[in-house]
């Protein structure tokens, strides 16, 4: 199967359910990270997809998972959720064709198996900004600062999801799409996410930095504002809400 068949494919089996697929080439990831976070299982050329969330995947594929009483909710439902649709994506394939990686996948030394906002970036789905970028970095030395990702679209109303790697695939001529800077390389702006993303996550106003064309429901909104020990509750309530209005 050729990349054009493979993308194809791709979407049209993940945009509908508020996904994006964003193809790029292992070697551009494996030329920006340090070398113990490489794929070097896999040529250079070797082709792979980035998959994102849209902020409409929470109702078109999250809520009909979590209402389905078959599904079991005691571990996180998000996570689960989306491999099941990648699972189900991938079964068109042969298991020694692709494989797959996802935002949460460690190593036994709690290592990360890829790092995602570089994939974001690499892949042209998403500008990555870090006080690297600084000539004038006004963070405290000693403070770790986490950079972030934000999509040209929907500013930090997204989540970078899984990656699935076509072992047998290479496409050498794979145009390489940079990731819109919707900052427009201006410091004051980046040093502005960067605080608002590791000082105050929790407000979301990192999210809302540029015009966005979509943020997440206000239901969606909730679940996520809710502690992750609780979530269970909040999904156990929903459920119970949904069969009275049957």
């Amino acid at each position: 199967m050729d990349f054009e068949t493979i993308y194809e494919f791709l979407q049209n089996n993940l945009l509908e359910s508020g996904f994006e697929v964003y193809p790029f080439l292992i070697s551009w990831y494996n030329s920006v990270v340090d070398p113990l976070f490489r794929l070097s299982n896999y040529d250079d050329d070797t082709v792979a997809f980035l998959i994102i969330s849209t902020p409409s995947m929470f109702e078109k594929t999250f809520l009909p998972y979590a209402l389905d009483v078959s599904k079991d909710l005691t571990r996180d439902p998000i996570d689960c959720c989306v491999k099941e649709k990648m699972q189900s994506v991938i079964e068109r394939f042969s298991e020694d064709e692709v494989d797959v990686l996802f935002d949460y996948d460690l190593w036994p030394t709690r290592r990360a198996k890829i790092i995602m906002q570089t994939v974001g970036h690499v892949s042209g789905a998403a500008c990555f900004y870090s006080r690297q970028q600084l000539q004038n970095d006004p963070f405290p030395k000693d403070k770790n600062m986490m950079g972030v990702c934000l999509h040209p679209k929907y500013g930090g109303w997204f989540a970078l999801r899984s990656v699935l790697i076509f072992k047998t695939l290479q496409y050498p001529l794979l145009p390489r799409i940079s990731p819109p800077d919707v900052l427009n390389g201006d410091e004051s702006l980046i040093v502005d996410v960067l605080q608002r993303f590791n000082y105050c996550w929790q407000d979301g106003t990192y999210r809302n930095v540029i015009p966005v064309i979509e943020t997440y429901s206000t239901l969606q909104q909730s679940y996520f504002q809710t502690n992750p020990k609780d979530r269970l509750v909040w999904l156990a309530d929903l459920r119970r809400m949904n069969n009275e209005n049957v």
